[in-house]
């Protein structure tokens, strides 16, 4: 008896765990969704220039790698991470930092999306962040 009594508890609590820890269900735009690429210099980090690829999937989640060059050193770092709209705007949240990125959000043509910073995780040299990415087609690859 005691052993059914403590295995229901190690499943129960498990069961919590397990919702605590899931990713909830976010709002997708499907016009964001696909393989990106963009690039901005000087607008986060004067003297640096950055360059990405996104991968924006339709279950939410993202995977980011970024290149950037500063002072003729290249450097590549990949980010991971979960991506939603809401109040019709674009969230950005790193696993790495547990930071998130809003930006408002235009879509310029169905291979074209304009974003504007509005909160940062991280401090950036303009007020007036902005940058485009470009939808990467398959003949890109």
């Amino acid at each position: 008896m005691k052993k059914i009594i403590v295995s229901s508890l190690i499943l129960a609590c498990g069961s919590i765990y397990a919702q605590k820890t899931k990713p909830k269900t976010n709002k997708i735009d499907k016009n964001l969704v696909g393989l990106w690429k963009g690039s901005e210099k000087d607008q986060q980090i004067e003297g640096v220039e950055k360059l990405w690829i996104m991968e924006r999937k339709q279950d939410g989640t993202f995977m980011l790698l970024f290149t950037t060059v500063q002072d003729c050193q290249v450097d590549q770092h990949v980010e991971k991470g979960q991506w939603w709209i809401e109040n019709g705007e674009f969230h950005e949240l790193h696993y790495s930092s547990g930071q998130t990125d809003v930006y408002t959000y235009q879509v310029l043509d169905p291979s074209h999306i304009k974003f504007k910073s509005k909160e940062q995780s991280m401090e950036i040299a303009t007020d007036n962040y902005t940058f485009i990415d470009t939808k990467i087609e398959e003949e890109d690859q």
